[in-house]
């Protein structure tokens, strides 16, 4: 999602590049959704209805972003995010991705070219430099590839919770009905949920398991997330609408009906 090409960051080739120190969002300018890891839940928690993708082998928590189509309510048109939500670390890795080989447990760094982000260093005073003379890895490499390994274990921890939601079949199919202006609707669906009374139907044996594992807590917190957050999603609709259209109120607020 969002890598449009990938490309091994060689030392040989990229020396005397750098990365660009501003962050640009416009690859999800037009985003749905985000990939979330586990870890990001009581983060992402606080801004966006957490989801879980439709069935299927690369099934994984998201971050609802949009309430329509092609239309990522927190990225304005200069790639900039919402000042003071949380930027979900899958966006905050791009354009860069990891790699770790099994065999020499090294990691191998990889990066999309077209996204813009490394740079000649003679085209960007403020790059931050990527290797110094002798090709050894900089102080601005070394943070991408620590945070990169990062996102592979939030990966790991994700699947594993994510083999449990379908091994317990908690797992149901969702969609919402919004109403983005009286008697004009707009469904949106492809995303799952967790079926709470099924969860708390669970033996005691796997319930206390799955609070021993942490997986209890993401449950509550996803729940919360859509208690709270669909809501104000529909409201940043309905402001950003207002600011486009450069006009005052134009009625009562969008309406959100849970499917």
């Amino acid at each position: 999602m969002f890598y449009r090409e990938l490309q091994p960051l060689d030392p040989q080739r990229y020396l005397g590049y750098g990365v660009r120190t501003g962050r640009n969002f416009l690859a999800a300018a037009q985003a749905n959704a985000v990939p979330l890891g586990v870890s990001e839940f009581p983060w992402a928690s606080r801004y966006y209805p957490i989801v879980f993708g439709p069935e299927g082998p690369g099934s994984i928590p998201v971050a609802i972003t949009a309430v329509v189509e092609g239309r990522n309510l927190f990225v304005d048109t200069q790639g900039a995010w919402e000042p003071g939500v949380y930027v979900p670390g899958y966006l905050r890795r791009y354009p860069f991705w990891a790699q770790v080989d099994q065999q020499s447990q090294q990691a191998n760094l990889w990066f999309d070219p077209q996204a813009g982000a490394v740079v000649p260093l003679q085209d960007d005073g403020d790059a931050r430099p990527l290797f110094d003379f002798r090709g050894q890895p900089n102080a601005a490499l070394n943070e991408i590839v620590q945070f990169c390994l990062q996102c592979l274990q939030d990966e790991f921890a994700t699947a594993q919770f994510m083999a449990a939601l379908h091994r317990e079949r908690l797992l149901v199919d969702r969609h919402a009905r919004i109403e983005l202006a009286p008697g004009r609707f707009y469904e949106l669906g492809g995303f799952r949920t967790v079926d709470v009374e099924a969860f708390h139907k669970l033996p005691e044996a796997t319930l206390a398991q799955w609070v021993r594992n942490g997986w209890a807590a993401l449950v509550a917190v996803h729940h919360w997330s859509l208690t709270y957050n669909w809501q104000q999603l529909v409201a940043l609709h309905h402001r950003m609408e207002q600011q486009q259209q450069q006009q005052g109120p134009t009625g009562a607020e969008p309406a959100l009906h849970h499917a």
